[in-house]
């Protein structure tokens, strides 16, 4: 999810259309000079070709896209894909420029003349879904009946598991994870120490990012070992939205 998008002038710092479409809250003028310096910044660094950013904020990402005097920025889910997301954005300048460009050269500061481009920016970003990849949650199938089983407790209250609840950390473990796969998978050789750490972070709450940012490993190693468990027959998928 795209959970907010500035559309931003280049030379005044001032925000032309706000767009809200997920949870992210911000206080726009100051993400507008903040990221309106950035930009200042980032342009006369890469002399003038104003290259993307993208901004790492632990549980989202920021991306920014400068171009024709606009810069244009959104809040995304992490596991939004950012190539789909910089061309979306993209698309977004360039229509604006196509619109208003004749606008913005001799632009007296009043953001009505923008008015009606907020529909646009909804269509071209879907809501801000444009960029959204269904998650896969890994899950040790000895945990799969107990997770489903506190899915269905919350289901009756109308809740669902979102991608918004694991971006919460919390210290309190189900009791249902303290349960072990027999330890012969180690000593027939299946899986060594280390895998079988790792497997017991696959919770349902968890995604490979999650493990190998809790297991102080890199994540390329926790995805191989995933893959592993997953071969072995152990392993379920939960898909999140």
């Amino acid at each position: 999810m795209l959970h907010n998008v500035y559309l931003i002038h280049q030379l005044t710092g001032i925000c032309l259309i706000h767009r809200k479409y997920g949870s992210i809250e911000f206080n726009q003028d100051l993400v507008s000079g903040f990221l309106t310096a950035l930009k200042d910044f980032s342009v006369e660094f890469s002399k003038g070709s104003g290259e993307l950013k993208v901004i790492d904020m632990q549980v989202f990402y920021l991306m920014l896209v400068f171009k024709e005097g606009v810069l244009i920025t959104a809040a995304a889910d992490k596991n939004d894909d950012s190539k789909i997301t910089h061309k979306a954005l993209s698309d977004v300048i360039d229509k604006f420029v196509e619109r208003f460009g004749d606008k913005l050269d001799d632009w007296s500061g009043d953001i009505r003349v923008f008015q009606g481009f907020d529909d646009l920016i909804d269509q071209t970003l879907q809501r801000g879904k444009i960029a959204e990849i269904q998650l896969q949650i890994p899950i040790l199938k000895i945990y799969k009946k107990d997770f489903q089983k506190s899915q269905s407790k919350i289901a009756k209250k109308g809740m669902i598991l979102s991608a918004e609840d694991l971006q919460e950390v919390t210290d309190k473990k189900p009791e249902w994870t303290a349960k072990r796969l027999p330890k012969q998978v180690m000593t027939q050789g299946f899986l060594d120490e280390k895998q079988y750490e790792i497997a017991h972070f696959a919770d349902g709450f968890h995604t490979v990012s999650d493990i190998a940012e809790e297991a102080g490993i890199p994540e390329a190693k926790v995805q191989v070992i995933i893959e592993s468990l997953d071969s072995l027959g152990l392993l379920k998928f939960i898909e999140i939205k």
